[in-house]
């Protein structure tokens, strides 16, 4: 190959440096070709392309199974008319006047609450009140009360589809796809097994118990609730003190990891000098609560300064 590019690499005017007239040869031509068996042939490289297409198409958008009518397969104008009057029936808003008729004990909650004050402003907007999270209620009105599930599945209940408060909460819902987040989009825990969505308010943005915000956390978290004979005052103040209690990149839901979390509080001027002591050697072994040190940081019956 390399002898047959050196005797046309000097062509100049169709004469070679001999002085013979030759015809002007294309290197590529000269150069053999080397083959691919791994690959196909050009000719078929577009074949080939269009139908691995087709099988992805086919594979990812099934073909659809039209109804059964009188034992044979046919377009969707052929579906039984129950299906297609199913399909038909679009459900209404019917105004929060409706829905205290058969929930009166929440109405009187939701008078109190947060989401009471929220009205989007506008004449042709039908959403108001207990439609704006439970969605359209005239299908719900007309379900039978005998048929539980069947009136359950025409209205929205946040319990089950946390979609309802992310239409709003979008915030909460980027924070629960965090590293470590409680496993509400995985189905395990709902909104409202942490909040009252129609419960009167405690602090601002809130919507958890009139007792304390805490009591919300301790309905699985029984052990951290105490009374300890030492308390640990951020416990007092809350649990969002040193926990996202939605979602966070550090483990444990922490605000901060290592020590760095302990230090937004317990830090003086002559640091690293904590307390009393010097905490110089120690800072660097691990954090507060996992180094041997502060392992009872929610409250402690036997020392004063948590260690256990």
């Amino acid at each position: 190959m390399h002898q047959a590019v050196r005797s046309v690499t000097r062509v100049t005017r169709g004469k070679t440096a001999t002085g013979r007239n030759i015809k002007q040869t294309k290197i590529a031509e000269m150069i053999p070709k080397k083959s691919f068996p791994l690959l196909p042939s050009r000719r078929w490289i577009l074949p080939f392309c269009s139908i691995l297409s087709l099988t992805l198409f086919l594979a990812l958008f099934p073909s659809p199974v039209w109804p059964e009518s009188e034992g044979e397969r046919g377009p969707p104008s052929e579906a039984p008319k129950a299906i297609k009057a199913k399909e038909s029936v679009t459900a209404e808003y019917v105004g929060t006047d409706t829905c205290v008729l058969c929930h009166e004990k929440e109405a009187k909650e939701f008078r109190l609450s947060t989401h009471s004050r929220i009205s989007v402003p506008g004449e042709k907007v039908k959403a108001q009140g207990c439609e704006m999270c439970h969605g359209p209620g005239s299908l719900h009105v007309e379900a039978s009360d005998t048929d539980k599930k069947g009136k359950r599945q025409t209205i929205i209940n946040p319990k089950r589809d946390p979609s309802a408060c992310f239409n709003c909460h979008l915030d909460k819902k980027i924070e629960f796809r965090l590293p470590y987040h409680h496993p509400v989009l995985e189905g395990k825990v709902s909104c409202t097994d942490c909040h009252s969505a129609h419960g009167a308010e405690v602090r601002p943005w809130s919507a958890t118990t009139l007792n304390d915000m805490n009591e919300a956390c301790f309905k699985c978290h029984k052990e951290q609730r105490g009374p300890f004979v030492f308390e640990h005052e951020a416990v007092r103040e809350g649990c969002t003190t040193c926990h996202k209690v939605h979602g966070s990149i550090h483990p444990s839901l922490l605000m901060a990891r290592d020590s760095t979390l302990c230090l937004r509080c317990h830090t003086q001027v002559n640091f690293p000098t904590i307390g009393k002591s010097s905490h110089a050697a120690r800072l660097p072994q691990g954090t507060c609560f996992s180094a041997g040190c502060h392992t009872g940081m929610h409250g402690s019956n036997f020392d004063e300064h948590l260690r256990y």
